[in-house]
């Protein structure tokens, strides 16, 4: 027979008397961010595809390596809602909740330049919630916050180099927006 401690001990898994915060609203929290990253993976693959057929060939390469990244960001933040005794969202129904709760539209715009801005602005998004989160977490969840501050920085050298594709190709163009 198992005794209550031992029952205890099975069902938080990691979670002990130093972890502070609360795993259900960090798990809600994570899950949301997931959805986000998916939202950010879908955005950039299509974007991929579309720069290629105009002639955008370094650019989608761009925009596939951040869509792989996006899809590394979310399985780590599946991962660590499963370690918190949750369920990682895959029904799409969901993780579209979660995305219009946050004001989040994957876009899809007509140009390269288009497409670039809507990609930075989704990382900037991303880059506000993961920085509120953190501050949110301090020190109540350690492992949560170092892997949101990695994702973090990643997700803001996204940023940077959305940022730079832009200021690089209207560097390139005169005052009348033409070469």
């Amino acid at each position: 027979m198992v005794n209550t401690a031992t029952k205890k001990i099975e069902q938080e898994g990691p979670i002990t008397d130093q972890y502070l915060a609360d795993p259900a609203q960090v798990r809600e929290k994570l899950n949301a961010l997931r959805s986000t990253e998916i939202a950010s993976y879908l955005q950039y693959k299509q974007h991929a595809y579309m720069a290629v057929s105009m002639v955008g060939l370094a650019v989608a390469g761009e925009f596939i390596e951040h869509a792989n990244e996006e899809l590394q960001h979310a399985d780590m933040l599946a991962k660590r809602v499963q370690a918190l005794g949750g369920v990682p969202i895959f029904d799409p129904d969901e993780i579209a909740k979660c995305l219009r709760g946050m004001k989040i539209t994957p876009e899809q715009g007509p140009t390269l330049h288009d497409m670039v801005q809507e990609d930075l602005e989704l990382e900037r998004t991303q880059v506000a919630i993961y920085s509120k989160l953190i501050r949110e977490i301090g020190d109540k969840d350690i492992v949560t916050r170092r892997m949101l501050e990695e994702i973090l920085e990643m997700t803001e050298n996204h940023a940077s180099e959305m940022h730079d594709l832009l200021q690089s190709r209207s560097e390139t163009r005169g005052a009348d927006g033409h070469r």
